[in-house]
């Protein structure tokens, strides 16, 4: 029998298939039975992804990655729930405690730097990265990555001192040291059985200064030489020799090549740095915000610190031929936001002079309180007043092993072995600080550092919507409103020298209105600090004009 190419026979009964028209069919079937098998696949791991969204116990509260603190479950009102916010934050905080979400951010960040990805990064201080053609509109959304706050201290356990109770063998964490006039760190007595009492000493007070809290040694430099550190439990002696070395005459040029990354930071030698970027126009919409100010509190001074990124420290001329200019840049921002209304600080100046010092991190985008010491030396001094002497203050070394925000920045194995120190600088006047933190409640504390924290956010507790410090020994007609990011947070401490109430806001978490506020209070200065990138974001000009009570997109 014959039959046409649709299968009919001659006779009408008769119908055949092609065996190529099958073989599609059959493919087609399996195809959809597979189709179907991936579909409930996808659902039951999909399912079970829920599920443990909902019904995990241990949820986590920061993330290590990003060296911040995750989002929490908010407080159920009326109020909130009918303006969002309630909603809002119950999204925020499923997304911020997703199972699996650090390794799903980390996978993230490689892939866009594998493929080539030029992206701008948000920080909880808005720590943008900006290469030459990216859009800083991209960066107008503020994130929230924290250095999470380590409660507690490395106090040492004291044991009554019998013979059962003594070390079977003592060490230290340290057996030799390198010091630089100025710097510190600090050791630990070790043992591989229980730590009885133990005790310091150093040969040569002259050399290295020391202060001992049990089984905890904090050290600092003081003049070129060396020394040695004997730590004894009454049975054996553990030592660690010190080398004090006085800072060198430049910036860092240790003849490596630098290696660029795709977001705009760079790792040279043992350490990660950030470029400048300047755009014209940003940096104007900056300084005619910074101008506004002054329209709306006519007898306030006010001043603007804008903080060098960590390139600043970099004397390889090869190097610095494939960066930014700073020293251009604050000439320019110089003349756009300074003017007879607004003093503009030194701050460049001021940091260059001291760039050969440990004043930015290494392992973290801020800069360290000693760099921000001479940011306040410039500015209290811009205004006619004394900065307090560095070795006036309390030194102490929170830690010497913090690692910071670059290495989720930067995804790069070589960042995990960057480690840095905490060095606090205490202030000897009585003060209280009160901060109102982003949930709305407040708490009471005798410091403007937290001493008992290990990483950046030991400043001020962190960053809070608004925080308030008074220094009852100091003129309480001298007031001042800060507006920062987290860069002044190592910088506002200080102020205590100097002023009888500061009041900080951080514009990034507060809906305060400053210009209603603070209309009818005694403000002697108003003080801007942001770092470089901020200062040429226009985030922060429209965040700084709402909180002046102006309305913009």
């Amino acid at each position: 029998m014959r039959y046409d190419r649709y299968g009919h026979g001659e006779d009408d009964n008769a119908f055949y298939i092609p065996e190529n028209i099958r073989a599609r069919r059959q493919r087609m079937r399996e195809r959809r039975r597979i189709d179907v098998r991936y579909l409930i696949i996808a659902a039951v791991m999909f399912a079970v992804v829920v599920i443990m969204n909902i019904f995990q116990t241990n949820r986590p509260t920061s993330s290590e990655l990003e060296k911040r603190e995750l989002a929490k479950f908010p407080e159920f009102s009326i109020e909130s729930l009918m303006s969002g916010k309630f909603t809002e934050g119950i999204n925020a905080y499923f997304a911020d405690t997703f199972v699996f979400r650090d390794s799903l951010v980390a996978a993230s960040k490689k892939l866009d730097s594998l493929r080539g990805y030029s992206y701008s990064l948000g920080g909880g201080d808005d720590f943008v990265l900006l290469s030459p053609g990216v859009s800083k509109d991209n960066n107008s959304e503020v994130g929230d990555i924290l250095d999470g706050l380590h409660e507690g201290t490395a106090d040492s356990t004291e044991a009554p001192d019998t013979e059962s109770d003594r070390s079977e063998t003592l060490r230290l964490s340290k057996t030799s040291l390198s010091l630089t006039v100025g710097g510190g760190a600090v050791i630990s007595a070790e043992s591989d059985g229980t730590l009885g009492t133990v005790t310091w000493h150093i040969d040569d007070g002259d050399v290295v200064s020391l202060t001992s809290d049990g089984a905890t040694a904090t050290l600092k430099g003081i003049s070129e030489g060396t020394a040695q550190l004997t730590c004894s439990d009454g049975n054996t002696e553990a030592k660690c020799k010190i080398s004090v070395t006085k800072v060198s005459s430049g910036g860092v040029d240790n003849g490596d090549t630098a290696d660029f990354m795709t977001n705009g930071l760079f790792i040279y030698g043992d350490a990660v740095y950030s470029q400048g970027w300047y755009d014209e126009n940003y940096a104007g919409d900056y300084a005619r915000t910074v101008a506004y100010y002054k329209q709306i509190f006519p007898k306030s001074r006010i001043s603007v610190c804008v903080i060098p990124t960590s390139a600043i420290k970099i004397d390889n001329a090869d190097v610095k031929e494939k960066i930014p200019d700073q020293t251009a840049i604050f000439s320019r921002l110089r003349e756009i936001i300074g003017s007879s209304s607004v003093n503009f600080v030194n701050v460049y100046d001021e940091l260059y002079a001291h760039r050969d010092e440990y004043i930015y991190f290494k392992s973290d985008h801020h800069w360290t309180q000693r760099g921000a010491y001479y940011a306040y030396k410039a500015f209290v001094e811009s205004i006619g007043l004394e900065a307090t002497q560095l070795d006036d203050f309390d030194m102490r070394v929170l830690t010497d092993s913090y690692s910071g925000s670059m290495y989720s920045y930067t995804q790069d194995e070589r960042v995990k072995n960057f480690k840095d120190s905490v060095e606090a600088y205490l202030t000897k006047k009585k003060l209280t600080m009160t901060v109102t933190d982003r949930s709305g409640s407040t708490s009471t504390y005798d410091s403007a550092i937290m001493t008992w924290s290990q990483s950046y956010s030991a400043f001020l507790c962190g960053d809070n919507p608004y925080t308030v410090i008074n220094v009852p020994e100091n003129p309480q007609n001298r007031n001042i409103l800060v507006l920062k990011d987290s860069y002044g947070n190592a910088m506002v401490p200080y102020l205590a020298e100097n002023f009888g109430n500061i009041m900080v806001v951080d514009t990034r978490y507060s809906d305060i209105n400053v210009a209603t506020m603070f209309a009818d209070y005694d403000l002697t200065d108003i003080l801007f600090i942001n770092n470089l990138e901020a200062a040429n974001s226009p985030a922060w000009a429209k965040m700084y004009l709402r909180a002046a009570g102006v309305a913009v997109d």
